[in-house]
């Protein structure tokens, strides 16, 4: 069995499986190591965890993929994003699953939307319909945290109804639920296998991109969350990683050459 924390157990499966299922380049340290390796803002010799950065082969309708782990003390934390390229309209997937002693978690999984759902209603047919089991077997079961987690609406406005998201868990519902928060990634998997995602005439995909992880990953929408992580990590490394969330590595790429 082993040793890893659950939580950590749980996401190394998920980005294994996104691994096999495309084309990746990891971007690492200097030396070698993850992109960025985290410490306390009040120990630095001590480990907060890391974050590693994976940017998608040039023939993708992904961007890259973003796995931060943040441990502190007793709480760890398993933050994973993968990012569609912002020039096209391929979502975006959010995962995350927060752990605490002795085996309590927290967890979330959503497909980000890129398209407005009046203007586009075959872009979200297309999108969420292979979602609708999953989604009801998650949220169905009374005995499921997700069943009655009310949602943060500072932060549901950005994200998709077809969310799921727990309210105070345990490992045990993490398990049980395991297939259906796998099939959001499949089903994701599948969608980034199409070449189709170009954006609509007239839609400024890139700038609707640019505004709309302004304001996800603005402090003021989840204020809780990222003073949390300035207070383990400090705020320089803290805006790093924001950073890193917010800008496209295709457009950096091309921005440097």
């Amino acid at each position: 069995m082993s040793d890893q924390p659950f939580s950590l157990q749980f996401v190394a499966g998920v980005i294994s499986d996104i691994l096999a299922a495309a084309e990746w380049s990891e971007q690492h340290s200097a030396d070698q190591g993850p992109w960025l390796p985290l410490t306390l803002s009040d120990d630095p010799g001590q480990s907060a965890g890391y974050v590693r950065v994976w940017q998608a082969g040039n023939a993708s309708p992904l961007d890259r993929m973003v796995h931060m782990r943040l441990i502190a003390g007793p709480v760890e934390t398993q933050l994973l994003f993968v990012f569609g390229r912002s020039d096209t309209c391929m979502p975006h997937l959010h995962l995350q699953v927060v752990q605490f002693p002795p085996d309590g978690c927290v967890y979330n999984v959503d497909l980000m939307p890129r398209l407005d759902a009046v203007e586009y209603p075959e872009w979200f047919t297309r999108v969420y319909g292979g979602l609708r089991r999953p989604y009801g077997q998650a949220i169905s079961d009374p005995a499921n945290s997700c069943s009655r987690a009310p949602a943060n609406p500072a932060l549901a406005v950005y994200m998709s109804p077809w969310g799921i998201a727990s309210g105070r868990s345990d490992r045990a519902e993490l398990e049980r639920l395991e297939p259906q928060l796998r099939a959001y990634v499949s089903h994701y998997l599948t969608l980034a296998t199409a070449d189709d995602w170009a954006a609509p005439p007239g839609v400024d995909c890139a700038g609707r991109d640019e505004r709309y992880l302004q304001l996800f990953f603005a402090d003021e929408l989840d204020p809780r969350a990222w003073h949390g992580v300035y207070k383990v990590v400090g705020e320089a490394r803290g805006r790093m990683i924001k950073n890193l969330l917010r800008t496209p590595l295709r457009t950096t790429s091309q921005n440097n050459s």
